[in-house]
């Protein structure tokens, strides 16, 4: 069996993370109530799962780098969520629904940042 590589598997969590604002924008439109989503979702961990287990073998180079790009992720997300998502929480007024897409995007972003980060080191080398 072929063995995946690890900028593959990168930008495949990050197409697993972008159905987490479609299934919250779904909700929230059409306000659905089934549990199909729920099992697509399970479905879709376990494919990644599996997909992590037949990826390349993480060298120390690898490692650093996936260290790295989650490093810049944190910083990210402390900017995003704590600067900017955490205000509307506090604020009389503010729709739930704005709050909610701000913060399944906001994951989604965060997840496709990782991935560049990673795909950029990765190819460029750490200089």
């Amino acid at each position: 069996m072929k063995r995946i590589d690890l900028r593959t598997l990168m930008f495949v969590q990050a197409v697993v993370a972008f159905f987490i604002p479609v299934y919250y924008h779904l909700m929230v439109v059409y306000k659905l109530n089934s549990t199909a989503p729920v099992w697509i979702a399970i479905i879709l961990l376990a494919v990644v799962s599996w997909l992590k287990k037949n990826s390349d073998v993480m060298d120390e180079y690898a490692k650093k780098t996936i260290q790295i790009a989650d490093a810049v992720c944190f910083r990210a997300a402390l900017i995003f969520m704590g600067i900017i998502l955490f205000p509307f929480l506090l604020l009389d007024g503010t729709s739930p629904y704005l709050t909610g897409y701000l913060l399944t995007d906001g994951i989604f972003i965060l997840v496709l940042i990782r991935a560049v980060v990673f795909y950029r080191i990765d190819k460029n080398g750490m200089e």
